[in-house]
């Protein structure tokens, strides 16, 4: 099946930002091209791309490992929602584009995305983004993507997953924007992390409310990005 196991976030110095990933939580480098820099927690990976005319900071893309890219193409063409184009790319990591029905952005790669030889001890395991309508998206990411959903509040949200990798469709109430919002690592102590992310320049994060399912504390990058840090974990 489809494993999601890419983030991508353009930033206004993908080197800087990408040291504060590797100081703060172990992260290795795997490679930097055309000012992009990578970075891997041994199964999942991170790539901070360099700004462009008419593209501003923050998530860029989710990037899914996939061999089945025609079984794919199929499905996209019986969703009821969204573009059903599924577009071949050219010169990159990524090999085709797709967009969700809120128009995300999902790249797909045919072989695995590089990652570090061996696993790091603070694991990237979840994703989340804003949607008007969690039960669309729910319904597309398992349908085309094959992701089962293991989770619902009482607030509308909705769980999946891929069987390793937790992708959070909430439903937006506020004014935060839709689209992709932010992500998170399973730490072993909470205050550890939050103490080498206040070392590190950005403030310690607030605690969670407790009515979130998984997540305890929120913390953000110094470009803005926001970073659920959880010692409970999520389900997959």
């Amino acid at each position: 099946m489809p494993q999601l196991r890419r983030l991508a976030i353009h930033a206004e110095n993908p080197a800087q930002l990408a040291a504060f990933y590797q100081n703060v939580f172990d992260l290795e480098k795997i490679g930097e091209a055309g000012g992009a820099v990578f970075l891997s927690d041994g199964t999942f990976s991170l790539a901070f791309l360099p700004m462009s005319d008419g593209i501003s900071s923050g998530f860029s893309y989710m990037g899914f490992e996939t061999v089945r890219i025609e079984s794919i193409r199929k499905k996209l063409a019986h969703t009821r929602d969204g573009d059903p184009c599924l577009v071949e790319l050219s010169g990159g990591e990524i090999e085709y584009e797709m967009r969700d029905p809120d128009g995300n952005a999902i790249g797909l790669c045919k072989r695995a995305f590089d990652a570090s030889y061996q696993k790091t001890p603070v694991p990237i395991r979840h994703i989340a983004l804003y949607t008007a309508d969690p039960q669309r998206l729910a319904e597309f990411y398992c349908k085309v993507l094959d992701m089962k959903e293991v989770e619902r509040t009482d607030r509308s949200s909705i769980f999946v997953s891929d069987g390793y990798f937790n992708l959070a469709l909430l439903y937006k109430r506020t004014e935060e924007p839709l689209g992709l919002n932010h992500f998170g690592f399973h730490v072993r102590s909470n205050e550890e992390m939050r103490a080498r992310a206040e070392k590190a320049g950005v403030a310690p994060g607030a605690r969670r409310p407790d009515r979130i399912p998984f997540a305890e504390y929120r913390v953000h990058d110094p470009e803005g990005n926001g970073i659920d840090i959880s010692e409970k974990g999520w389900k997959f």
